[in-house]
């Protein structure tokens, strides 16, 4: 079979397929096996169906033996009806511009949207059976090439189950219907059922999920994030303090940190804090106040909006990468160093480890390290979802780690990236950085708001001994 490394013919492959089938035929070896295939560099454009309808996608079938291959072709814009795989499976690989996946579960006659999946040229969107899902090009200026695999092979859409989200109907194609649509001619439905659900919208969210396949590289992961940062950075504050929960967290992990560094305070003298990912240097100032201390405040962030806040605030503050600690690592070594709400940011366990290892490099000896990171087991965050995702999605072959998301404001346009982590990780992490004395409590945010409870964020903190020295 063609590897990615070399371009190939799509008329090859399909008149090959008896030969090179997984066998036995299953929805996790057909995956497999569209997932070792590097689908972008056949000669697709060749056999790209002809759009008749800038409002609805053209269908090439390729083949349908052992299971079927078929190109889609969809102009801007251009969406399918929700559809239900029943009793089919298969997978689908964007080849060009911007695929979004969106499934629906329905339960006792409610449907509901459940997430969304963006993939990219490359990216696979798993269907397996019993799936309910639409496909939209997500794109405003650019066609949407996408190749399907499916098992059994559907020779026309007949049987295939439609549902109009706007009047509740349900309506089953017949086999002269040409696409996924309601809005093709009645003749094209075997059947049409009036008030066959009712659709429920989601409650409003300030944030959603948008996964993004495959996953982006670290240095794209930072741009979405510095995009995402400045987008808000001129309101940042002012969205902190709207979000009630959101206030009363942040203000209890200042106040645990402004108790760490009395205490620090009582061993050695405070001299000078790094805060990374300073942001604003809201946080920063607003510590130092509570600790009651008068040492020197130095930042580091990667979004120059925000910098230009925290230096009117009086920080002495870097526009550096978190990922490239030698960019701001100076030679003065720092009595206590923190990363507040910014560790799930980081794009891969590499930076993460590297973050860690870097603060415990720039404390002086008998120094502490705190940030805060977002538990993995907190059933009311995203972090149970990740980890269902990852396998449902199939994230892993796509480059993700379990407890990658991806998100944006449900009134913003820029994506961001978030880890959920699990306190044996972190533990491991900062073991391997040196720390001793790792304290990790879990503090309240969806409930319990800023007390020690079984589900919130992980606060954690480790000190550097004191026996040794900065390298």
């Amino acid at each position: 079979m063609p590897t990615p490394s070399h371009s190939f013919k799509l008329a090859d492959v399909c008149a090959n397929l008896a030969q090179h089938a997984p066998q036995p035929l299953t929805y996790e070896g057909l995956c497999k096996w569209v997932e070792g295939i590097d689908w972008t560099g056949c000669d697709w454009a060749i056999h790209l169906p002809e759009v008749e309808s800038a409002k609805d996608y053209a269908r090439n079938i390729l083949c349908l033996e052992p299971f079927e291959v078929v190109l889609l072709h969809w102009p801007e814009g251009v969406e399918s009806a929700v559809h239900h795989h029943e009793g089919f499976w298969g997978t689908v690989v964007c080849l060009q511009g911007v695929l979004e996946n969106v499934t629906y579960s329905l339960e006792d006659g409610v449907l509901r949207k459940k997430d969304v999946l963006r993939a990219l040229p490359k990216g696979m969107v798993p269907e397996p059976d019993g799936t309910i899902h639409k496909i939209r090009n997500g794109s405003a200026s650019e066609a949407l090439v996408t190749l399907h695999f499916y098992h059994p092979a559907l020779k026309d859409l007949n049987g295939l189950v439609l549902y109009d989200l706007a009047t509740g109907s349900a309506l089953t194609c017949n086999e002269t219907a040409p696409t996924a649509s309601i809005h093709l001619p009645a003749s094209n439905y075997r059947h049409i059922e009036q008030q066959a659900f009712r659709y429920a919208p989601l409650p409003e969210a300030s944030h959603v999920q948008c996964n993004v396949v495959p996953k982006p590289d670290a240095d794209a992961i930072e741009r979405m994030i510095e995009g995402y940062f400045a987008e808000h950075a001129n309101q940042y504050d002012a969205l902190d303090a709207q979000i009630l929960k959101r206030r009363q967290y942040t203000s209890a992990i200042d106040r645990l940190v402004a108790e760490g560094f009395r205490t620090l305070a009582h061993a050695q003298p405070m001299e000078r804090v790094m805060h990374l990912a300073c942001g604003t240097g809201r946080r920063a100032v607003e510590i130092r106040k509570e600790s009651g201390l008068g040492y020197a405040i130095e930042g580091v962030d990667m979004c120059k909006e925000m910098v230009t806040q925290a230096a009117a605030r009086g920080l002495v503050v870097q526009v550096a990468s978190l990922r490239h600690p030698a960019e701001f690592m100076t030679e003065t070594a720092f009595d206590a160093v923190t990363l507040l709400y910014a560790y799930g940011h980081l794009p891969n366990r590499t930076t993460r480890q590297s973050i860690i290892q870097a603060s415990f490099d720039m404390l002086k000896p008998g120094g502490v390290f705190y940030f805060d990171a977002f538990d993995a087991e907190d059933e009311h965050e995203w972090g149970p979802e990740a980890l269902q995702q990852f396998q449902e999605q199939r994230l892993g072959p796509q480059g993700y780690e379990e407890g990658d998301v991806f998100y944006r404001r449900a009134r913003g346009e820029h994506v961001a990236f978030l880890h959920y982590c699990s306190s044996a990780s972190l533990r491991g992490l900062m073991e391997t950085a040196g720390f001793v004395d790792i304290e990790m409590t879990t503090i309240g945010y969806d409930q319990s708001v800023g007390v020690e409870s079984h589900n919130g964020k992980l606060f954690v903190s480790g000190r550097k001994p004191i026996n040794q020295a900065k390298p």
